[in-house]
């Protein structure tokens, strides 16, 4: 079995350990930004397609390798297009909407300075009071923008930095300061507390959950917001508001290491796709 994977940079220890496994008994081959193929099939210059392509980078170029892989017969986890609509928030939000996931109103600008210069903006679109709200670089990535801004003074701040930048508005969510991260691989899920994103990047106090103690609304909301972008590999970032969980972001391809062991559940997921193929050839 041929397994691809393709990565921004040097996979992370979850990543390097499942694929060293997989090495022992699979052909398996690891890229990156600077080695990625040009494309799979059958035009000069392009490789053979794989089995399996672990699309794990973001960026645009790798995920239209990965279109040229899907095309040739391999399977792509996550597939391409699931990959693209999770990293645009405003896709996102349409998404879960239509699938009924528990959501913040949230609402797209083509620029911060936009948002800052509505003479309506004390108002949502729907007519809603709009602070505080959450803001949020429309495209996912490490250095996007994500700032609870409790009124338009602190929104005319952030315009010197981020004004050309197309935001997502969303609506602030009441809660206890903390976010409910959660893993998703395949079948397996797991989940920790974490101080909320707004207040604090620290991952070391995360407090694990035992999935088998988690509310079966946090789980449906969790497995629901992958359904309704047909993730298979992702995370989501739960807040709870008034008993209730709301999602607030997804992750396509995390690095999984606050997950409950990632490397045993990667190796559990990818079993259950190259097992069939196996048989197939």
């Amino acid at each position: 079995m041929k397994i691809h994977l393709l990565a921004e940079a040097s996979p992370n220890p979850v990543l390097t350990a499942v694929m060293e496994q997989l090495a022992g008994e699979h052909e398996v081959a690891v890229f990156d930004a600077q080695t990625l193929p040009q494309g799979y099939g059958r035009q000069p210059g392009w490789l053979e397609p794989p089995d399996v392509v672990l699309l794990k980078s973001r960026t645009p170029q790798a995920r239209t390798v990965a279109q040229t892989a899907e095309r040739a017969g391999s399977v792509v986890v996550n597939p391409p297009a699931a990959t693209t609509a999770a990293l645009d928030r405003a896709a996102t939000a349409e998404a879960l909407d239509r699938a009924g996931v528990p959501a913040p109103r949230s609402w797209s600008v083509p620029a911060l300075r936009d948002l800052a210069a509505d003479p309506a903006g004390d108002a949502d679109p729907a007519g809603h009071p709009a602070w505080p709200l959450v803001v949020k670089s429309r495209t996912s990535s490490r250095r996007d923008l994500v700032r609870l801004v409790t009124g338009r003074a602190e929104l005319d701040e952030l315009v010197p930095e981020w004004g050309d930048e197309p935001v997502v508005a969303q609506e602030f969510a009441a809660n206890d300061g903390f976010d409910i991260k959660v893993w998703v691989i395949g079948e397996d899920l797991s989940a920790a507390r974490r101080r909320s994103a707004l207040e604090s990047v620290d991952k070391s106090s995360d407090e694990h959950l035992d999935p088998a103690d988690l509310p079966e609304d946090w789980i449906r909301a969790a497995r629901d917001a992958g359904a309704a972008l047909g993730l298979q590999l992702y995370g989501v970032d739960l807040l709870i508001t008034a008993g209730r969980p709301v999602v607030v972001d997804i992750n396509p391809f995390p690095g999984f290491r606050g997950a409950r062991g990632p490397a045993e559940s990667l190796l559990r997921f990818l079993s259950t796709i190259v097992a069939p193929r196996m048989v197939t050839t």
